[in-house]
């Protein structure tokens, strides 16, 4: 990077079409202020299975599941109870509202999101909780899915299809990942740098 230069993505949010700008910082990667709305990741380095790689959007949307959320809030608690400065006390309580109020918006906005994606401009980020989710995006031709992270079962991780509902099935399959028990098994594919 040179002195003076900010790389920067700047784009209109699919959904309330108000321009969204991703600044790269050191410290915490590609991060954009977009609140209220959506958010975003950039996929600086596509998903490979063995030697293949795929071909993926740059900008994916960030759809947390509500495990996710919950998790996060409770990460949060504990920093509150440990916090003796009321101002940042008060700032994490904050964040901890607007979290608690996403919840049971991820399976709400899965027909807008996967309209949005069906373009092939931006793909689809699910965090589903404990470093596991996935990934979905519009191909050449088709749909493809594919999981990442602490994956418990390999053979539910890979998705290639053509129909909209099969694809539904899947983002739906990755929201509520954790809400029933799972299998022990092995990872599937690791973590993607976003």
């Amino acid at each position: 990077m040179q002195i003076g230069f900010e790389p920067k993505i700047v784009f209109l949010c699919p959904l309330c079409h108000k321009d969204v700008e991703m600044i790269y910082s050191r410290t915490e990667g590609w991060i954009a202020d977009h609140g209220g709305c959506l958010n975003f990741s950039v996929m600086r380095k596509p998903p490979t299975i063995g030697e293949n790689e795929f071909r993926t959007p740059l900008v994916f949307i960030d759809l947390e599941s509500d495990f996710a959320i919950r998790e996060a809030v409770e990460g949060l608690r504990s920093l509150v109870s440990e916090e003796e400065d009321l101002s940042k006390r008060s700032k994490i309580e904050a964040g901890i509202k607007r979290l608690e109020s996403k919840i049971g918006f991820a399976e709400k906005r899965i027909p807008e999101l996967l309209d949005v994606i069906k373009g092939g401009t931006f793909g689809l980020r699910i965090v589903s909780g404990r470093s596991a989710g996935a990934l979905v995006w519009r191909g050449v031709e088709k749909f493809v899915g594919i999981s990442y992270g602490n994956v418990q079962n390999e053979e539910e991780g890979l998705m290639l299809t053509s129909q909209e509902e099969e694809t539904k099935g899947f983002i739906l399959k990755w929201i509520h990942y954790w809400d029933g028990p799972k299998l022990v098994g092995k990872k599937a594919f690791p973590q993607p740098d976003l």
